[in-house]
């Protein structure tokens, strides 16, 4: 009998500690700062008429006044502390519907730094805020904080799958340069134009795409 109730007591122990939830390092539940923050705010486009301006009252002014405007709620952005993010560079401009997630992406795009939402303990002044970084893996989360499927994305316009050796790269951009020339001897004028516009996107550091530039203003003619 002992026995037995000894059994039933490991079994329900067992039970109830599988039903406890594990959350890993890279799924931390989001605070209801963040959350608001994600859901109302960077999600939602602006409207913007934002000239070219120094990052101080781009992101003191300009973007958090955007984001009332829409959504009624106010958004703090600021430098994450202890980062050598320089606040007399400037940016834009950003004109037209933009959400201030592709504002920040851009900003961050051109001096390879980072940005993340702050998670924060509840009643923290702070909880919710966006900081720019000088890490450009951080791209609205802390690293290693946010969701698996959001730390491992890549961004394919930044980084192509098969993206070339230097070497490969002038020869596979030779190859193109004699397949658009054949295009053009053969009249095939509107192929060429796709071949050599592929060649100065794909490889334009190469003297293939040198050539291919002059030929399309040849087309052009």
């Amino acid at each position: 009998m002992t026995r037995r109730l000894c059994c039933l007591s490991l079994s329900a122990i067992f039970s109830l500690f599988l039903a406890v939830p594990f959350a890993s390092a890279a799924e931390i539940p989001l605070t209801q700062g963040a959350k608001i923050t994600w859901e109302k705010k960077l999600k939602v486009p602006l409207k913007l008429d934002i000239d070219k301006k120094m990052l101080r009252p781009l992101i003191g002014d300009d973007l958090p006044a955007a984001v009332k405007e829409v959504s009624g709620l106010t958004q703090k952005i600021e430098i994450a502390p202890g980062q050598g993010v320089t606040l007399t560079s400037s940016f834009g401009p950003f004109k037209g519907e933009m959400t201030l997630e592709e504002v920040l992406n851009k900003i961050c795009e051109d001096k390879s730094w980072g940005w993340y939402v702050n998670n924060a303990p509840k009643g923290d002044q702070k909880d919710g805020a966006i900081f720019l970084t000088t890490n450009p893996k951080e791209k609205g989360y802390k690293e290693g904080t946010g969701p698996k499927e959001v730390a491992k994305k890549d961004d394919p316009k930044d980084k192509p799958k098969d993206e070339p050796k230097t070497g490969d790269g002038d020869k596979a951009a030779a190859e193109l340069l004699t397949k658009a020339k054949f295009q053009m001897n053969t009249k095939q004028n509107d192929k060429a134009m796709v071949t050599l516009k592929e060649i100065i996107e794909k490889y334009p550091d190469t003297k293939a795409a040198t050539d291919a530039k002059k030929l399309l203003e040849k087309i052009g003619k």
